[in-house]
């Protein structure tokens, strides 16, 4: 069968290596051509060296990784607090050796949008100035990539204000450069993240799992229960490994397909993923299929699985 090439972009905290992880296991279907970081749930410095440490800890230093951008197109960063200051908490891996790729994030994105001939498919959980920039740079690239899914936005709601969620919040101005793009979209947004809120029992079972990638995954989502219950952060959801979920096993969400932008000014609505629901704008073509609802017994199945499956390989 021939391997899916893709591209993935994380602002790496605890959901997102934890996304990564689940990914770095689908290499026999996956031709993961780079990996690149941005800042967003912490700063850039952080962000890339948590990817560039968990892609060669399990044993991957053939996939090259890329830094991007340290700050949003048009604003000041502003990061999570509860992903700690490392952005994997209390979990500690041992430093890569290895350099980060010559180029940027948004050279090695389009670099790998030419040589994949259109074929190429990109994953970015994070703010989504890496695209922005590869867009602006070389506007050629919304021909050159198939499709790209993302964690952000949420039809309705948010979690940075009533109306925005964070990513989409932290830079709106890339999100809504890739939304008027003419790039294909998949929203995975809060709809449907908020409720994967983690199972004790999924971690326990992904504990008993003798490998790395479960011993790390294991540690990564500890953490985030304990941060919980213990100092009343976040609810332990899995936002971005939805997001990986839709490329590899769709069968698990339910989309719609709207027309959506973005607001970038708006005090309460910045970042405010909008989805033309009545179909107002009809000279608007509808460039986004948004998840609306997740299979919670099948997404969970299949996430422990992938360890299980992994660990008989």
């Amino acid at each position: 069968m021939k391997k899916l090439p893709i591209v993935m972009d994380f602002d790496t905290g605890t959901d997102d290596a934890i996304a990564l992880i689940c990914a770095l296991m689908h290499r026999d279907i996956l031709d993961i051509r780079a990996i690149t970081a941005v800042a967003g749930n912490v700063p850039l410095e952080a962000t890339a060296a948590n990817t560039l440490n968990i892609v060669d800890a399990l044993g991957h230093t053939d996939i090259p990784v890329a830094k991007g951008a340290a700050a949003p197109l048009k604003r000041e960063l502003k990061c999570a607090i509860s992903h700690g200051k490392t952005g994997l908490g209390d979990v500690v891996i041992p430093p890569s050796k290895r350099s980060f790729s010559e180029k940027d994030a948004a050279e090695v994105i389009y670099d790998a949008a030419v040589e994949c001939k259109g074929e190429l498919i990109c994953l970015a959980t994070g703010p989504q100035t890496n695209l922005a920039l590869a867009i602006q740079r070389h506007p050629d690239i919304v021909h050159l990539i198939k499709k790209v899914y993302i964690m952000g936005g949420c039809l309705v709601g948010g979690n940075m204000t009533q109306a925005s969620e964070f990513n989409a919040y932290v830079d709106p101005d890339a999100l809504q450069i890739l939304f008027r793009s003419g790039l294909d979209i998949a929203m995975i947004g809060l709809d449907v993240t908020l409720q994967t809120e983690l199972p004790v029992w999924v971690k326990e079972m992904v504990e008993r799992i003798e490998t790395p990638e479960a011993r790390l995954a294991s540690q990564v989502m500890d953490f985030c229960l304990r941060r919980n219950k213990e100092w009343g952060y976040d609810v332990a959801n899995l936002h971005d490994v939805v997001a990986f979920c839709a490329i590899v096993n769709p069968s698990v969400l339910r989309f719609k397909r709207y027309y959506v932008d973005v607001e970038t000014e708006g005090t309460i609505t910045r970042g405010m993923t909008v989805a033309d629901f009545r179909d107002v704008c009809p000279d608007k073509e509808k460039n986004a299929d948004c998840a609306e609802d997740i299979d919670l017994g099948g997404f969970w199945k299949w996430f422990v699985d992938i360890f299980k499956d992994y660990e008989r390989k």
